[in-house]
């Protein structure tokens, strides 16, 4: 795991590194710091991680500007601030989790264990993706949003309008931040169930699921025998 460390204050940096080493143990291949915003963005162009850990005050310097093009990669982010009131206003945008200040050691491991996926989700999702067109960073609604298809190292989120828009983040990082409502019916597909019409096995261990746009995407049949136990409970 490769894990950056945004915070402007060295000995609270410094603090938040070594427990990380500690909860982390041998699954951190790299864990690296950088104090101000401008550090952060080189590093990131340079470096790919896993996981950002970020302060969305740096210097006096808005982090958000940061944090719209964090969540627009591949890696995950989570906030550590002793500001909680932006806590809701990070979340919509697709953070992991939120770690107040004076940073706790049994909070920060919740964090961490939420990103190797050993916590349940259990808030509403996020309600925006950002997605990076021309060098600047746009919001797309979660209700604008049919599915996402896996198409090599990007995902194509597939709108309601007909239009398509590319991410980087990888279908297993995005199942833990979105809505309950989306469900990975495939390896390659998450589906807002909201708007589906119907699944069916076609025979020959072929499953598909069908939009109310009448689009059929691939179904896996695990899925599609959660599916029918879902059915049969209601």
């Amino acid at each position: 795991m490769k894990l950056l460390i945004v915070e402007d204050e060295p000995p609270i940096a410094e603090d938040i590194k070594e427990m990380c080493e500690s909860i982390l143990g041998s699954k951190a291949e790299r864990i690296d710091v950088r104090h101000t915003m401008d550090d952060a963005v080189e590093y990131l162009a340079r470096y790919s991680i896993d996981l950002c850990l970020l302060d969305l005050n740096l210097k006096g310097e808005n982090g958000y500007e940061i944090l719209k093009s964090a969540v627009s990669k591949s890696f995950h982010t989570i906030i550590v601030s002793a500001h909680t009131e932006q806590a809701f206003e990070a979340f919509d945008y697709g953070i992991l989790d939120f770690v107040p200040k004076p940073v706790d050691r049994g909070r920060l491991k919740t964090a961490l264990d939420r990103y190797f996926g050993t916590i349940e989700k259990t808030d509403t999702g996020i309600k925006y993706l950002v997605v990076r067109r021309r060098n600047s960073n746009h919001l797309i609604s979660m209700n604008e949003i049919r599915y996402f298809e896996a198409q090599g190292y990007l995902v194509k989120m597939c709108l309601n309008d007909g239009k398509s828009e590319f991410i980087e983040k990888p279908l297993n990082r995005l199942i833990q931040i979105l809505p309950k409502r989306f469900l990975q019916v495939h390896r390659s597909y998450i589906v807002d169930i909201d708007q589906t019409e119907s699944y069916r096995h076609k025979g020959g261990g072929v499953y598909e699921i069908q939009l109310k746009t009448g689009e059929a995407l691939p179904l896996s049949s695990k899925v599609y025998k959660q599916l029918r136990s879902r059915a049969g409970r209601n």
